[in-house]
């Protein structure tokens, strides 16, 4: 067979699931030809290691007429058995066979608007209807975690039960060298890492934080990822309340993180909806423990070896953040249990999952 894998958003957050599929794919299949497609910008990002696999270029980003013509062409061109899109944005010229990968249904159910408001809401109707087709024209349709398949399922009113197929996604230990954060040495401190956007709701965190730094005022608090409009306005927010000690680092290297998860009090995670979240399990990795919302997938993804809270109760996550504080043992237990949890998960399980799925394909 030949496969064509949409790998457009490879240098991204998003972008390590298909980086590790394609990886694993590598060692486990070396009878199919696939072709991974990325963006002319990114052509030196990934580079293959076995000679069934290629690259191909193209200028056609997600969200653009170029995807929808420029990109449909080309896949016509390469003529595949079928295309595995790695994410919902597609060309709905394309006729052909594919599966594609939903990663969470964040942007079904909440907003994240910015300053173009105008803007966000015509690209989220389009994005909905988009998502509706793409799901109707898959054959399958591969979700990181149960959570993510029971809500399609449940948006899409149970239509395409049979197409829905969990892969579990995965994360890795860090393998850059620790990296101090010089500002950070010696100083107690929670982390998060990720982007701002409202869904994340760090702005709880913040408020939990303010609270508990009356009983802990050595506490620090630091946010890692690249500052755009949210995090500049969650910093705005913090100045205007002048809420002592809180790091608003910007993008940080592999290093720097791995420095960050293994000298945190805690890794903290608010959000209200996640399709996987990478992030707990590279901190369980790092023997960081983790104090997580209970929303959506993630107890699914924490397992026993999270310290849960509800998102929406800043109460709770104040008692859980000086449970954690108060209590060494409990850290000690999260940080044994987050050790176990973590070989639930692997990107060699995932590929194999995912190539079965190509391999029913080429037998359909």
């Amino acid at each position: 067979m030949h496969i064509v894998i949409d790998a457009r958003r490879i240098n991204s957050s998003t972008g390590h699931y298909i980086e590790r599929l394609i990886d694993e794919l590598q060692l486990i299949d070396d009878k199919n030809n696939y072709t991974v497609v990325v963006l002319e910008k990114e052509k030196s990002h990934w580079k293959p290691s076995r000679p069934n696999f290629t690259v191909h270029t193209t200028t056609a980003d997600h969200y653009t007429f170029a995807e929808q013509l420029r990109f449909a062409k080309l896949l016509y061109s390469l003529k595949p058995d079928f295309v595995h899109f790695s994410m919902p944005q597609q060309p709905l010229l394309w006729s052909g066979r594919r599966i594609t990968t939903v990663h969470d249904t964040t942007l079904v159910r909440y907003e994240n608007l910015d300053q173009n408001k105008l803007l966000y809401k015509g690209r989220k109707f389009v994005f909905t209807n988009l998502l509706r087709n793409v799901i109707k024209r898959s054959e399958y349709v591969i979700t990181p975690t149960q959570y993510v398949r029971d809500d399609l399922d449940k948006w899409t009113n149970r239509r395409y039960s049979d197409k829905f197929v969990v892969t579990h996604e995965s994360g890795d230990m860090i393998h850059a060298e620790p990296e101090p954060v010089k500002t950070l040495k010696g100083k107690q401190f929670l982390f998060f890492v990720g982007n701002a956007f409202p869904y994340k709701n760090l702005g709880r965190i913040v408020s939990a934080y303010a609270e508990l730094k009356y009983a802990h005022p050595d506490i620090q608090l630091v946010f890692a990822g690249k500052k755009e409009f949210f995090y500049e306005q969650l910093e705005r927010e913090v100045g205007s309340r002048q809420i002592p000690d809180v790091h608003f680092l910007g993008y940080i290297s592999d290093g720097e993180k791995r420095w960050l998860f293994q000298h945190a009090t805690a890794y903290v995670c608010a959000s209200l909806s996640e399709g996987f979240h990478i992030p707990m399990i590279e901190a369980m990795y790092e023997q960081c423990p983790v104090v997580s919302s209970d929303a959506t997938c993630l107890p699914e993804v924490g397992g026993n070896g999270a310290l849960y809270f509800d998102p929406t109760s800043t109460d709770e996550l104040v008692a859980a953040l000086t449970r954690l504080l108060d209590e060494p043992s409990l850290r000690e237990q999260l940080i044994k249990k987050g050790n176990q949890n973590v070989k639930r998960f692997s990107w060699e399980k995932m590929a194999k999952e995912t190539h079965a799925l190509y391999q029913k394909m080429g037998e359909n």
